[in-house]
């Protein structure tokens, strides 16, 4: 089984302008283990942040959550849905990734590098 749905871009920038980094997270479900990929992302002090969240879970509950809260990012996505969020990475450390709704699913990490 492939699971090429984990997508990173950074889109070339002029010199003056900050880096831009997106990310597609999609919320699948494996086995019974329902889980948004890619877990973990990595960013830079400072980037602008913009993720595009896909809920392709099939199964019930039809709406999944995603927060990331010393970012103060809390979204639901609905079956189907694909939700945008944008925030700057305004601090570094490892931060957890969450489903607020279902706590017992599978969370990732944000890890912010100082540059």
């Amino acid at each position: 089984m492939s699971l090429g749905i984990a997508l990173f871009s950074a889109g070339i920038r002029a010199a003056d302008e900050p880096v831009k980094i997106e990310y597609t997270v999609v919320a699948v479900e494996i086995e019974g283990a329902k889980f948004w990929l890619p877990n973990d992302l990595i960013v830079n002090k400072g980037d602008p942040i913009k993720l595009n969240l896909v809920n392709n879970i099939k199964s019930e509950p039809n709406t999944h959550g995603y927060s990331i809260d010393e970012f103060g990012v809390k979204q639901v996505v609905a079956r189907g849905e694909t939700r945008t969020v944008v925030f700057t990475a305004s601090k570094a450390g490892l931060f957890k990734i969450y489903c607020q709704m279902h706590p017992k699913h599978i969370g990732g990490r944000l890890l912010v590098l100082e540059k």
